[in-house]
């Protein structure tokens, strides 16, 4: 929702003129349960009497898509278009992005009216990008149902599409208007994708936050096996830390003006790679806790970390159920993706790396060479395969 634009006019001489402009954003981000409850008045708050374009993912449309279609009716003056949106990280394209625009026209969807994603880190990117792009820019709110999506995917302010087998490389700075939390969406999570979404918790724990760290060591077990309910307590200040550590994270520099080094960033050098290289078997959050390992190796090779700090940022990965690396990862060819990483980043790798759980520093590709990486390869292929989890004292 853009609250405030200004623009104003400055001359420079007689035949250059500059034209300066603001604009000032708001995006409220509405922690709630049971959204779809008929007397939660957050989602309706929210939409403010437009006339939304829900899409829908094929597994919310089986677990929740009757109960959302009561909801609107009983909330929206008007009839409201539903889509659903069958698309996957390797369909997550610029057609995914069309197919929307489209239906939206063919709808009539309004300049004002707002598309409403509910799904998961896939559904919410490909509504940002086509809410950007559709009449030049279309409010849109995000309602994720997935853990990469609660703490990551659904709150931030960039979206994305894949494109000629690069990860993420098209794509806009669009902020929703609200994005809409309900941590019980996640309990009817298939396992491996609460595991999947824990990688993300687990990236703002070792790099801003030692209090997350504590949680999941102590509490990443049950939280895993109970769909992030039990116990409750821990399950509210993990999500509680994990959303505001990325926030505050974020507003740093929201749209990237400031530099490419972003702390958030941790776990997302390597791992585009992986996930491409693997054709997606390896899912986003999997392959963002083997390039969380591999960082954690290169730092302590690089003496930025300690031995007994990095074995337990390995170990936090290992206790979640997360794998440290991939059987097809060829060391070479990883190397070799790092300069598209440096592209992205305006020439700099700024690979962030744990100084110790909690903190972080960034080095560039210099420090990193393949000898780096095989040794911290063959170190993380050994210790996956000895399964072992080390105690630490508290």
């Amino acid at each position: 929702m853009t609250l405030a634009s200004e623009a104003r006019l400055s001359v420079v001489n007689a035949h250059t003129t500059e034209l300066w402009s603001t604009a000032t954003r708001r995006q409220l981000i509405v922690r709630t349960s049971d959204i779809f409850h008929r007397d939660n008045d957050v989602l309706a708050t929210a939409l403010a009497g437009r006339r939304p374009l829900v899409v829908l993912t094929p597994s919310v449309e089986r677990l929740y898509g009757n109960r959302i279609r009561d909801y609107l009716r009983s909330n929206c003056p008007d009839a409201f278009p539903t889509l659903l949106l069958r698309r996957t990280e390797q369909s997550k394209t610029l057609s995914a992005v069309t197919e929307i625009c489209e239906f939206a026209s063919e709808v009539g969807l309004g300049r004002a009216d707002p598309m409403v994603a509910v799904g998961g880190g896939v559904c919410t990117d490909l509504v940002g990008v086509a809410a950007a792009l559709f009449r030049r820019g279309v409010p849109h709110l995000k309602i994720p149902t997935t853990l990469i999506g609660l703490v990551d995917a659904g709150l931030g302010t960039k979206n994305a599409v894949n494109h000629a087998s690069r990860k993420s490389i098209m794509g806009t700075f669009h902020p929703p208007e609200a994005s809409l939390l309900d941590p019980g969406l996640i309990a009817s999570l298939p396992r491996r994708h609460v595991v999947n979404g824990m990688a993300e918790i687990a990236k703002v724990a070792l790099v801003a936050d030692h209090r997350l760290a504590e949680i999941l060591e102590s509490h990443g077990t049950s939280l895993v096996d109970s769909g992030l309910s039990i116990p409750t307590a821990e399950a509210e200040r993990l999500v509680t830390y994990a959303v505001r550590g990325m926030l505050e994270e974020l507003a740093r520099n929201l749209f990237e003006w400031t530099g490419y080094a972003r702390a958030m960033d941790f776990g997302h050098t390597f791992s585009p790679h992986i996930e491409v290289a693997s054709e997606h078997d390896v899912l986003h959050g999997e392959a963002v806790a083997m390039d969380m390992a591999m960082s954690l190796c290169v730092s302590n090779a690089l003496g930025l970390i300690g031995d007994a700090a990095c074995q337990r940022g390995l170990d936090l990965l290992l206790s979640l159920g997360l794998e440290l690396t991939w059987w097809g990862l060829d060391v070479h060819k990883l190397l070799e993706s790092l300069r598209l990483v440096c592209e992205h980043r305006a020439g700099q790798l700024n690979l962030c790396v744990p100084t110790g759980i909690g903190r972080h520093t960034f080095v560039d590709l210099a420090d990193v060479d393949v000898t780096v990486l095989r040794h911290a390869h063959d170190r993380l292929t050994a210790l996956q395969a000895a399964g072992t989890v080390a105690k630490h004292a508290r």
